[in-house]
């Protein structure tokens, strides 16, 4: 007989349940109710376990949608060629990507600095969400010296696709300079766009794009830290 109190007898349930795949990596959890009657609990002791096992990142709470088991992290690959997309089809993650905005904006300091521009020269800002299989997994936010990629935005919208857009505007090949990743609490609207709790922290990845020695991107993409694996092949920086 279970000794300890009601939520941990939920809670050890459900681990069992996952050890045991008898729930499986993205398979939904029955609902509040359901769980209530199935363990002789009330909904408060069901929503205290499940609390108490999205902050362990055993399960993820989507708003509007119900709670889930966290699927194995992606691996994703840091090197001067590897984009975000190939990288989930590499290891044979369906990725789609949903344009959020697109549009021209003015240079502020910082895109200034990155881009090697004046403060207020036009710059175009494109901002979306990327899904493996159809998770959320990455809100990306790209900024582009208009004056280099002129027609960028027509060519995105057509193409849905960042390095072919490029390369119709004349930019056959680009690679990363530099990239920086930091940990935070997601905004509100971070965490509805991905489908997580603000009590998860995501991964605040920048990165600067250079082609023949000038920048042409700068991103900031905001991940969910328990759906992604940050990896780098030492072996491939020294042959690099």
């Amino acid at each position: 007989m279970f000794q300890g109190k009601r939520w941990e007898f939920v809670r050890s349930k459900i681990e069992e349940n996952i050890a045991s795949n008898s729930l499986a990596p993205g398979e939904k959890l029955p609902n509040d109710l359901e769980l209530a009657k199935l363990y002789g609990v009330n909904r408060h002791t069901v929503r205290y376990a499940i609390r108490a096992l999205e902050q362990k990142g055993i399960l993820r709470v989507e708003q509007g949608r119900g709670t889930f088991v966290v699927e194995n992290p992606t691996p994703y690959l840091l090197s001067a060629e590897t984009r975000l997309t190939d990288n989930l089809i590499a290891h044979g993650r369906l990725a789609r990507r949903n344009i959020l905005s697109s549009d021209t904006i003015a240079a502020d300091e910082r895109l200034a600095k990155h881009l090697q521009l004046s403060i207020g020269d036009e710059v175009f800002s494109i901002r979306t969400l990327s899904f493996q299989d159809e998770v959320p997994i990455v809100i990306a936010h790209s900024y582009f010296p208009a004056q280099r990629v002129p027609g960028l935005l027509d060519e995105f919208s057509g193409a849905n696709s960042i390095s072919k857009a490029l390369k119709r505007v004349g930019v056959e090949g680009y690679t990363q300079q530099w990239v920086q990743i930091n940990a935070r609490m997601p905004t509100e609207e971070e965490a509805r766009l991905l489908g997580m709790s603000t009590s998860m922290p995501v991964f605040i990845k920048e990165n600067l794009d250079c082609a023949d020695g000038k920048p042409v991107k700068f991103g900031e993409n905001v991940l969910c830290a328990s759906r992604i694996n940050f990896l780098i092949n030492f072996a491939e920086l020294k042959s690099q």
